[in-house]
């Protein structure tokens, strides 16, 4: 493959290569928090020209190019198998899409309502971080990403910690795995139990445009109920000195049971972040990518809020920058950046509370004067229209 990128069917391609070449940051759960999760970023290729179920009954997953497929990972024999695989010509012809669920409405689910991957937290029984993506998968959708005639485990995304508000305590480790589905078409997907309200393949094209993913359409959310669940006195504090937090979303395009009419589905929080580690695995190690999907911090409702936060992330935006062209180290550095993002906040919440508490003070040390003075200038305002 040269270094000419033409399509989306290029950069999945790239991706492939990458997660071969570059292995995953890996995290070690600690002893006082060892709940991990696994999530599935499931791929397929969507054949545009239909005439390809007449003219070509080839199947990927029923030729005998296919058999080396039975283990995990990728090796040389199975790189040879991938290339057979791009020539197929609905998948020449075929247009990259990724699965999305969004998440039923459940009381006291942390991300209920929220776009996803399918998956969910490792079980006893699972034999590692993949096994538990796999079950996952099945219980959710009922799609048997373990089936290595119909997909293939094309490699792993950095781990990250999942946290608190502002990241003060550690609530998992999540571990994402990218799947490749093998075959023309999709086995039938199934819905069970009560987590998953319904599913989406959402083209890749969708995030190389920049109208589309770089558009500021915010969700926002009241910190106060995080950060005093129990007390309305603390919350109604927190509502006047912090304000509420605004999240960079990007807007899904989908076509509704219809077909005709066109909905949005808000991708933000860690999906939108995991998906934007994706895409920056499609570029060439040594490629400057354009701007990240997650690029836009959160903000707040507060000038002085921003500009601080802002102040703070300062080193991280030039160490970020300076690395650009070196697709490891900037995974990384941008990874850490959200821990000192959550530091920044919380740096940026004391001082912006300790210089709105002294203005209230000294506002209510100069009340009595500010009374008298516009109390005499009612006065004498007075006197003059007499």
């Amino acid at each position: 493959m040269t270094n000419t990128v033409s399509s989306t069917l290029d950069r999945l391609r790239i991706l492939i290569t990458n997660l071969e070449n570059i292995p995953p940051y890996n995290i070690r759960s600690p002893s006082n928090q060892p709940c991990r999760a696994s999530v599935a970023i499931i791929i397929r290729i969507r054949p545009n020209n239909l005439s390809h179920d007449n003219n070509n009954k080839f199947d990927f997953a029923e030729s005998s190019t296919n058999k080396s497929l039975q283990s995990e990972g990728i090796n040389n024999e199975q790189k040879t198998n991938l290339e057979d695989f791009w020539e197929l010509p609905w998948v020449k012809d075929g247009e990259p899409e990724i699965l999305y669920v969004k998440r039923a409405l459940r009381e006291g689910d942390r991300w209920s309502g929220q776009i996803a991957f399918p998956g969910g937290k490792q079980d006893k029984t699972d034999f590692d971080d993949l096994d538990t993506a796999e079950r996952e998968t099945f219980e959710e959708v009922g799609l048997d990403i373990g089936n290595r005639e119909l997909f293939l485990c094309v490699g792993a995304l950095d781990e990250r910690e999942i946290t608190s508000t502002f990241g003060k305590n550690l609530l998992m480790v999540l571990c994402p795995f990218v799947f490749l589905q093998l075959t023309k078409e999709t086995p039938p997907i199934e819905i069970s139990g009560s987590e998953i309200a319904s599913t989406h393949w959402i083209p890749l094209s969708i995030f190389f445009d920049l109208n589309i993913t770089q558009k500021w359409d915010p969700v926002s959310i009241d910190l106060s109920s995080r950060l005093a669940p129990n007390s309305w006195i603390l919350q109604n504090i927190f509502k006047t000195l912090i304000g509420r937090m605004h999240f960079h979303c990007i807007g899904l395009p989908y076509s509704d049971v219809d077909g005709i009419t066109t909905k949005k589905l808000k991708l933000w929080g860690i999906t939108l972040q995991v998906t934007s580690d994706l895409i920056d695995v499609m570029y060439w190690q040594n490629e400057i990518p354009p701007r990240r999907l997650d690029a836009k911090r959160p903000k707040f409702d507060y000038w002085d809020m921003n500009f601080f936060v802002w102040f703070f992330l300062r080193n991280n935006r030039k160490n970020y920058k300076r690395r650009m062209s070196d697709l490891k180290t900037r995974r990384k550095i941008w990874a850490e950046g959200w821990r000192e993002y959550f530091t920044a906040t919380k740096k940026s919440c004391i001082i912006a509370t300790i210089i709105r508490t002294l203005f209230a003070l000294l506002l209510i040390r100069k009340l009595p004067r500010i009374i008298f003075i516009i109390e005499k200038k009612i006065i004498n305002f007075t006197k003059r229209i007499e």
